[in-house]
């Protein structure tokens, strides 16, 4: 994780994040200014946003599909 080592090998894949993050910390006067740069290292190693959109869109595709499925009966026609 933040030791720079990757799972196989190489840098990790949230090692730059991190690195962001801690130059930050070290460097700004508040820890409120680094509060981007921790979100975006924690978005890269628990993906809670993208799991979030990947649910919403999901959601959204079901929601649709019912409607579709529910709505196309609807028009008899009356002769």
């Amino acid at each position: 994780m933040s030791s720079g080592f990757g799972a196989f090998g190489g840098v990790g894949r949230c090692y730059k994040f991190w690195m962001a993050f801690k130059e930050c910390m070290s460097e700004a006067p508040t820890k409120e200014m680094c509060l981007p740069a921790r979100e975006d290292y924690m978005e890269c190693l628990h993906h809670n946003k993208e799991i979030a959109r990947r649910n919403r869109i999901e959601e959204q595709r079901r929601h649709l599909a019912e409607e579709a499925r529910g709505g196309g009966g609807g028009g008899g026609g009356g002769g």
